[in-house]
């Protein structure tokens, strides 16, 4: 097979591409670049230089050591060589040679001062990890290292062979509590803050782009690259973070932070000060907002508002705002009354409207309103993707820690579990909120998460359940100041309910139907069918039931009206008599009641 024909000048042209792709810091094109100038010329000092160079950029130091290390035994007296050498050394965690190879290159080489460079910075660290200003490590810190040391063990060591049992344990790992959670968080990003400086907000970024949904499209081929990046990218940050830390470990920078003089610590207070002052008063003019559109039952405001004042509150800490706790208790107890609100009569309304209105709060079927522009009256405000804020509300109440907060969020998920049709799910979450609110006191809260249990078993047709739910948040709604508007709302939602139970009959019988014939075989399934067909022919008050019931009032008196008329008239002649009242008996004490 022929060999294929080598490029003429290879050696340069590779070599000086990859030299021009290193100033535009895209590494990886830059080695492929030298990687192809060296196939054709292994032999070359500046190829090796400029390799070294680039895999140094890239924090690949063992092969920027060999490169130039192979460099020095061609030319040894190449300066530029000798101090990659020096940089590869640092970055491998290597001072003291560090230091040593830049020194012995000082003293022939002066400028430019690359080995100068190499030796102040070498030094510092050297200082920073054993000087003055790194403590007491073996007093301070001895338990972590001790930990540390335990931790590591020799891949290669032959390990004992326990005894192996044939009854598989699932592995227990001990969940983290959500404070211990939290502090790890705010640990993570106070890292990355010290060591990475503004690139730690491109790491945030890159790690809440990793999990995001919008990452993953119809285009396979672009998500894929995508996320290739994305991972590559964070992988580079935390490599780049961990060999920073190596060279400055934490205590060193909480050390020199504590060295800092007293005017720049009356400083730094001073303006602690100021930002608490400022956030304080964001959050009371916010919550001023709230409460004057709560007073005018402008719920729309309320929200808005709310949402507002939480992303406000998301962004402090408890340095920042003192009161933080006390600003989220006022926040979630006024969208409490927000939502309460809600679920009250207008007497400017109309029965139909009103009844309307009870419909369209607790999530039943609303006919369409009458208005010259269907589109504009039926378009949302704003659209909100169910299992997006379902997670969202998950992940926040895992880590929630503020009762009057983790009721408005269980009152969330039931209510977004009730719009996904997920009742029973709805109701576990709706109680738990009646349980949280019933802990803290919090009458609004309880109702709150009543209503959506009402909201549920209204969607069911429950009627009893409703009855009773009624019942008992009358009995509960004393507790309110005005407790006249809800207390006319449960009574309303009470009778609606009635009136849907005796609408909905037909249904039953019908549901009821179908399981009489599922239990037949063939043969009679087909003449009971045509038997129920002739069956619903027939007015209502001259057919069996196929539902077991109790005969009512009306059909009672009916019944009687029937029997008194005339034998041979089918429809009751003049104005419609009243009924006689019941047989009494002569005896005292002793009725014959109409049961």
């Amino acid at each position: 097979m022929e060999e294929k024909p080598r490029m003429f000048g290879a050696l340069t042209v590779y070599r000086e591409r990859g030299a021009y792709l290193r100033r535009l810091e895209q590494f990886d094109k830059a080695k492929a670049s030298y990687d192809e100038a060296y196939n054709n010329a292994p032999q070359d000092v500046r190829l090796l230089i400029g390799r070294s160079q680039v895999c140094s950029d890239a924090v690949q130091p063992i092969q920027a050591y060999t490169d130039a290390q192979i460099a020095l035994k061609l030319e040894p007296r190449n300066m530029v060589a000798r101090n990659m050498q020096a940089r590869a050394m640092y970055t491998m965690s290597d001072f003291e040679r560090s230091v040593v190879m830049n020194y012995r290159g000082s003293r022939l080489r002066r400028y430019p001062p690359y080995f100068i460079e190499g030796i102040n910075q070498g030094v510092e660290t050297i200082q920073d990890c054993i000087g003055l200003n790194a403590g007491n490590v073996m007093v301070v810190f001895l338990p972590i290292i001790k930990r540390s040391a335990v931790a590591v063990f020799d891949e290669d060591e032959p390990q004992l062979q326990s005894h192996v049992s044939r009854i598989p344990r699932q592995e227990k790992k001990r969940k983290l509590t959500q404070m211990e959670a939290r502090k790890h968080a705010i640990l993570a990003r106070v890292l990355a803050m010290k060591y990475l400086g503004p690139m730690a907000y491109d790491k945030f970024f890159l790690q809440d782009l990793k999990d995001d949904a919008r990452l993953q499209s119809a285009n396979s081929r672009g998500s894929k690259e995508l996320k290739t990046m994305v991972d590559e990218t964070l992988n580079t940050l935390s490599e780049r973070q961990e060999m920073l830390r190596s060279q400055k470990p934490y205590y060193t920078i909480k050390l020199a932070e504590k060295a800092v003089s007293k005017h720049q610590i009356q400083y730094k207070e001073a303006v602690l000060a100021k930002e608490r002052e400022i956030g304080a008063h964001e959050a009371e003019r916010l919550l001023k907002h709230i409460e004057d559109n709560l007073n005018n039952k402008r719920i729309v405001n309320v929200i808005s508002y709310a949402e507002r004042l939480q992303t406000f509150l998301d962004t402090k800490t408890p340095r920042n705002l003192p009161d933080k706790q006390s600003f989220i208790e006022r926040l979630y107890r006024a969208v409490g009354e927000a939502y309460l609100c809600q679920h009250r009569l207008s007497y400017r309304l109309s029965e139909r409207g009103n009844r309307r209105r009870i419909a369209f709060l607790m999530g039943l079927p609303v006919g369409r309103p009458k208005s010259f522009d269907s589109v504009l009256a039926n378009y949302p405000q704003k659209f909100i993707d169910v299992q997006k804020a379902t997670s969202k509300v998950a992940s926040l109440l895992e880590m929630c820690e503020n009762s009057t907060m983790k009721c408005w969020l269980l009152y969330e998920m039931a209510r977004l579990q009730s719009a996904q049709k997920n009742h029973p799910l709805a109701k576990f979450y709706a109680k738990r909120c009646q349980r949280e609110a019933q802990e803290i006191s919090n009458a609004t809260w309880w109702l709150n998460g009543l209503f959506v249990l009402m909201s549920s078993d209204m969607k069911q047709g429950n009627a009893n359940e409703v009855r009773i739910q009624v019942e008992e948040a009358i009995e509960y709604s004393k507790k309110l100041q005005d407790p006249e508007d809800v207390v006319a709302f449960l009574r309303k939602c009470s009778e609606m309910m009635s009136d849907v139970g005796a609408a909905d009959d037909r249904k039953a019988m019908q549901q009821r139907e179908k399981e009489i014939l599922g239990v037949m075989d063939e043969t009679n399934r087909v003449n009971t069918e045509v038997l129920f067909k002739r069956i619903s022919n027939i007015p209502p008050g001259r057919r069996f039931t196929v539902l077991p019931q109790t005969q009512t009032e009306s059909e009672r008196q009916q019944s009687v009206r029937t029997r008194l008329r005339q034998k041979g008239l089918t429809v009751l002649p003049g104005h419609e008599k009243a009924l006689p009242p019941p047989p009494k008996s002569d005896t005292k004490g002793f009725q014959v009641f109409d049961l």
